[in-house]
């Protein structure tokens, strides 16, 4: 299925999608190494964790503000205030650097970027059919990972002496989104209050009081939602794993491989570990962008079902090898197994998710999934603090584990959806 096939709407939010990620990614990469070359890595840490606190803080409000007042005025007034706050960054960064400015005008960019976050998906949501869902997150994961590429390399060459232009850069793309936003793109989701007046004005005699009562209430009722819960959860094993080859993992390949080697033994370049690192997150991104439209083509004729749990083994096996292997032959081929099973994997997860989750409660369920990934995402720093203490054979075994807890749980959420096609708007496929 072509991308101009996808409702107008979904075409649009992939080109505005695109084009913010870039500019973002020029950016945010290098966020830590700016505010630590100022300020020095301990208030730098504090700063990282006020900044999640904002994230975590947006994505709730947003998540649940969406459910009730529609996805395009969270939407806009997020997109609004991003716009003024990087504008504001570039500003006070023009002449020379306010970092503790920059930090707080950050909280409130990252506020409004967790806000904004679930309702994007579930604006994505709205608008997509059971039968092209997955051919619009296997796009919507393509053109995220090539606009992560090209934003990394911009920031790479020009942030360090050019960073104002990129903090305007972001500005000026952001404000592009709003304009195109507010024009070209409609309310996707009424919520019922809005077409129930009298019940609308009793929520409002209600008071703050009630209001965040009642939010409380919506997101206890997603937590009381057993299977979609389990789903979350296995989805942050998936992440909590990957996300230790810039971290626990690398920090291991930087002390195995502090003498070069030889990359491939028919190859007089050689590589230490962080050369190792950036070869491996390098590798992983140009096969993403060059083989996404070839897995998909070879997936369509594979059960869903089948896709996702082989995905994951091979994701899994992929990196289990990576965390412990020290060759670098062998880490090249373990990272193209690890990222076949990303592709395979990846856009069937996306399309469970989405097939999930209530109609008239989409953002608030991928509030609490985007928290769970953030939480997936943290866990980081935990596994450094193991892999000081634990030989990496057992941390390696302990990600195998991790791999086996994922894989069984999707493998029974699978086949209990699939028994119960009422508890999915569109149940899986099944036949693996």
């Amino acid at each position: 299925m072509g991308i101009f096939a996808f409702d107008r709407t979904i075409r649009i939010r992939m080109v505005l999608q695109f084009w913010t990620n870039l500019a973002v990614m020029s950016v945010v990469p290098y966020l830590i190494v700016f505010f630590s070359s100022q300020l020095g890595t301990a208030v730098t840490g504090m700063m990282f964790i006020g900044v999640m606190a904002a994230s975590i803080l947006g994505t709730f409000a947003g998540g649940y503000a969406a459910d009730r007042i529609g996805r395009k005025k969270v939407i806009v007034t997020c997109e609004a205030v991003i716009f003024a706050g990087f504008s504001a960054v570039a500003w006070v960064n023009a002449p020379g650097y306010l970092p503790y400015v920059t930090f707080g005008l950050f909280v409130f960019i990252q506020l409004c970027t967790g806000a904004a976050g679930p309702v994007y998906q579930a604006l994505i949501i709205d608008v997509s059919r059971p039968d092209n869902r997955r051919a619009i997150f296997t796009a919507l994961y393509w053109l995220n990972n090539l606009a992560g590429a090209a934003g990394g390399m911009i920031g790479a060459f020009l942030f360090k002496e050019h960073h104002f232009w990129l903090f305007a850069g972001v500005a000026c793309s952001t404000a592009i989104s709003l304009l195109i936003t507010i024009l070209y793109i409609g309310e996707t989701y009424v919520p019922k209050s809005q077409s129930q007046p009298g019940k609308k004005e009793a929520q409002t005699r209600g008071g703050e009081g009630r209001k965040f009562s009642r939010m409380l209430t919506a997101y206890a009722s997603v937590f009381r939602h057993k299977w979609f819960m389990r789903f979350a959860l296995a989805s942050l094993l998936i992440i909590s794993v990957e996300e230790q080859l810039t971290n626990a993992i690398g920090i291991r390949l930087v002390k195995e491989l502090a003498e070069p080697q030889a990359l491939l033994p028919f190859l007089a370049f050689q590589v230490d570990g962080m050369n190792m690192l950036g070869i491996l997150r390098s590798e992983n991104t140009l096969l993403v962008v060059c083989l996404t439209g070839l897995v998909s083509l070879l997936m369509k004729k594979v059960k869903e079902r089948a896709s996702l749990l082989w995905g994951l083994v091979l994701f899994f096996s992929g990196y289990t090898v990576i965390s412990y292997s020290a060759s670098p032959w062998l880490l090249l081929f373990a990272m193209l197994v690890a990222t076949i099973g990303e592709l395979m994997h990846i856009p069937t997860k996306q399309t469970m998710l989405a097939n999930m989750v209530p109609d008239d409660a989409r953002s608030t369920y991928m509030a609490v999934y985007s928290l769970l990934n953030i939480v997936g995402v943290s866990s980081a720093g935990v596994f450094i603090l193991i892999s000081a203490w634990v030989p990496p054979l057992l941390l390696s075994a302990g990600f195998a584990c991790m791999g086996a807890v994922s894989v069984g749980m999707f493998a029974v959420i699978t086949k209990r959806l699939a028994q119960e096609p009422e508890t999915s708007a569109a149940p899986i496929q099944t036949g693996a």
